[in-house]
């Protein structure tokens, strides 16, 4: 995984939505995870990071939506949701 480009997305992600460092880190090993996963190898890395924002959103106080992403990513929210429905069968 490029480090460089993981910086770059999470970092507009904490911005954005203004999330804590820890809430980052568990969002980017997350990430790490789902790459070993062969259902994920070929997906878009923004995607996978929008899901993993999303899916760390639900241990913050304010929840992050699909829209929520989807208007700072320009990742479809359906994409978005599609790709969450897959970790979620995987687990």
């Amino acid at each position: 995984m490029n480090k460089k480009k993981t910086i770059t997305i999470y970092k507009k992600f904490q911005e954005e939505f203004d999330i804590d460092e820890s809430a980052i880190s568990i969002a980017e090993k997350l990430h790490l995870e789902l790459l070993e996963k062969n259902p994920f190898k070929y997906e878009s890395f923004y995607l996978i990071a929008a899901v993993c924002i999303y899916t760390v959103s639900h241990m913050l106080p304010k929840k992050i939506t699909f829209q929520d992403i989807e208007k700072i990513s320009h990742i479809k929210k359906e994409e978005i949701e599609k790709c969450y429905n897959m970790v979620l069968e995987t687990e």
